[in-house]
């Protein structure tokens, strides 16, 4: 037993030891030296992207065997290949700017910590007059592509990385279906900014909206589970109003329907008649 644990823990040093290759690397210059993996280390030149060109790809195993000889091992390429990208040498900050007051419209609690811009091919220079547009769910997600075009219509396209922390609304709970929200089951919390299928709620509504479906426990709460909360329910007693010529009466029927705020529900009243009415209040109605 002391054996396979002693095996263990030499194996998670040796995991932990491995040098991960990333994927892609921005460089300064032509240059790939080994420094740009392995920080203290010698510093060996392996490759030279031509002067015409501003990137590079090559093929895990060439970049293996490479290291190798050059004396190097302890590393892991995960990818296929290892890109090289010379960057641009232009100034972001204005689209920048741009990603940080969009995003920060549409979230309200976001704390926004460093926001990456880059071209999506080299450029030596910016236009000097451009517009900045972004696609229409992009603030969904952490990553994704801006676009920016000049006088003369012409486009240029642009990666984008931000990272930044979210407040939002999680179940405390399992939340049933048609369950009406609020601070008994539900709850804010500090998350890492990812990805979204839908706007998240940001702050804890009272008696405004009500689950469209069951909700797992510590899950993110999002526009599209939720719904405008039933004033009225099914089966309920609801008091029926009746406005006419400055007289008001009113009398007590059962919903045959739920309905929300402003809904055309249904009610019947003791003697079996049943009557269209308008949903005004909770379980409170008025005919039409």
């Amino acid at each position: 037993m002391l054996f396979k644990l002693f095996f263990l823990f030499l194996l998670s040093i040796n995991i932990y030891a491995l040098e991960h290759i990333k994927q892609t690397y921005y460089i300064d210059s032509h240059n790939i030296n080994s420094t740009l993996f392995f920080k203290n280390k010698k510093n060996i030149l392996l490759y030279t992207i031509p002067q015409q060109s501003h990137s590079l790809r090559i093929k895990r195993q060439q970049l293996q065997q490479l290291l190798k000889e050059n004396g190097f091992k302890d590393f892991k390429i995960s990818s296929r290949y290892v890109y090289f990208e010379i960057n641009s040498p232009i100034n972001t900050a204005k689209i920048e700017l741009f990603l940080k007051e969009h995003y920060e419209q549409k979230y309200k609690k976001i704390n926004i910590i460093d926001i990456k811009v880059r071209p999506r091919a080299y450029m030596e220079k910016l236009p000097k007059n451009y517009t900045i547009d972004i696609r229409r769910r992009n603030h969904l997600s952490k990553d994704g592509v801006v676009s920016i075009e000049d006088n003369y219509h012409k486009k240029f396209f642009f990666n984008y990385l931000i990272d930044a922390n979210i407040d939002v609304v999680q179940a405390k709970n399992k939340i049933k279906k048609d369950e009406e929200l609020s601070k008994i089951n539900s709850e804010i919390k500090t998350i890492k900014f990812e990805k979204f299928r839908a706007m998240p709620l940001q702050y804890i509504p009272t008696s405004e909206y009500q689950v469209k479906h069951h909700i797992k426990a510590h899950k993110t709460i999002t526009l599209r589970d939720v719904e405008k909360l039933a004033l009225v329910k099914k089966g309920q007693s609801v008091s029926v109003w009746l406005n006419n010529s400055g007289i008001s009466i009113s009398f007590v029927a059962k919903a045959l329907q739920s309905g929300k705020l402003n809904d055309i529900i249904t009610v019947q009243k003791n003697n079996g008649k049943r009557l269209k009415a308008k949903v005004v209040a909770k379980q409170k109605v008025e005919l039409r």
